[in-house]
């Protein structure tokens, strides 16, 4: 985890189910006589997930339609940490007094404006694909006094495009981010998370702990295509963004990644690796 994240170590769930009671019903022992939470149940993960929005950034409502991807808290912070350290790097946007990102595909939970705004009050235009999920990110938006007027909802009109339909020409961008559809096909999804109840010794059928809609786990020609595709459009808006960022789920993508600069040529690109547990995820950022 980055050294900034507060989430290092154990969950104080006495203290989250307190702000969420439901949570205790998820609640089991531990072989050492602690308590944890049963993350097999998909329900546990998102209450999980929402006493930590609602205790630790002041929420005072959040929630998504059953179905949608549920965002790891944790983790999603790391990626905001890591996006602060790059801003730091850059004299231009440390001296800027508003810090504006662009979140592609932001999904139903609008995590990463929560987490930005509560973390360093920056604001943000969160995109996506889907109606549902943008009303419902209007809702948490609406009833939630601290996001009002820090988030900017734009739907993609064409699933195809990343950046082209949703960055106007006035707009400037500290930085983009995106999580981005990791799979090919709902088959391929399916099977991972089925070696993944495997490993651990429990009902291959279970299916996605963490749930998710087609347009948030699976995307035609997978990450791949959709990193070739982000990075050629990035070239575009080149002078309208500071940091392009993404994560990138296979240390074997970053090759990809490297064939599709040869031809676009930023002028600087990073990649940082985090760490959670057994799990290592990338964020590439480049910039022109």
């Amino acid at each position: 985890m980055h050294p900034k994240n507060r989430y290092q170590g154990f969950y104080d769930l006495d203290r989250l189910a307190k702000v969420v009671p439901a949570l205790s019903e998820y609640t089991i022992e531990t072989h050492h006589g602690g308590m944890t939470l049963d993350f097999g149940k998909p329900e546990a993960v998102r209450l999980l997930n929402k006493a930590l929005l609602m205790a630790d950034f002041g929420l005072q409502f959040w929630d998504i339609p059953q179905g949608n991807l549920v965002p790891g808290v944790p983790g999603r912070l790391d990626y905001i940490h890591v996006l602060n350290d790059l801003l730091q790097d850059v004299s231009k946007d440390k001296k800027a007094k508003k810090i504006t990102g662009l979140d592609i595909g932001t999904g139903a939970s609008l995590v990463y404006p929560i987490l930005g705004a509560g973390s360093y009050g920056w604001s943000f235009v969160a995109s996506d694909t889907d109606e549902k999920a943008l009303r419902c990110a209007e809702a948490i938006t609406k009833f939630n006094k601290r996001l009002q007027g820090k988030v900017d909802l734009r739907r993609q009109p064409q699933p195809a495009n990343i950046f082209q339909g949703i960055i106007r020409p006035n707009d400037h961008f500290a930085f983009t981010m995106c999580n981005p559809p990791f799979f090919v096909s709902a088959e391929a999804a399916e099977q991972a998370s089925a070696l993944k109840w495997k490993n651990l010794g429990k009902d291959e059928k279970a299916g996605f702990s963490f749930g998710g809609q087609s347009n948030e786990l699976w995307t035609k020609g997978g990450e791949p295509a959709f990193l070739r595709k982000m990075i050629s459009e990035s070239s575009r808006y080149a002078k309208q963004v500071g940091w392009f960022t993404t994560l990138v789920s296979q240390k074997g993508y970053l090759k990809i990644a490297d064939n599709s600069f040869r031809q676009n040529k930023p002028t600087e690109k990073r990649v940082v690796e985090l760490a959670s547990g057994n799990k290592v995820r990338r964020v590439l950022a480049w910039r022109f």
